[in-house]
């Protein structure tokens, strides 16, 4: 797992926010935002779903399709993926 490199300031930052039960965006340390799940949003696709959290909104579709191996790998299958924001 990666190292996050912290500065004094910001740890201080952090550690007030705990001790006084808030964080950056007003909110109390145990409060949560309302989360929406929706599955089966995009029509074309072979599954997908779109979560809300609070003022972030993600749409995620993923289609998959059997296919054959190529003739010189038999045994051997392949993925593609495609990522777009």
């Amino acid at each position: 797992m990666a190292s996050v490199v912290l500065s004094e300031a910001e740890k201080l930052y952090i550690v007030h926010g705990v001790q006084e039960d808030l964080r950056v965006d007003g909110r109390g340390c145990e409060d949560y935002r309302c989360a929406e799940v929706e599955t089966d949003v995009v029509s074309n696709t072979s599954g997908s779903a779109r979560v809300k959290l609070g003022d972030t909104d993600i749409l995620v579709g993923i289609k998959a399709e059997m296919g054959t191996p190529k003739l010189e790998k038999p045994d051997e299958g392949y993925l593609e993926f495609f990522v777009d924001w």
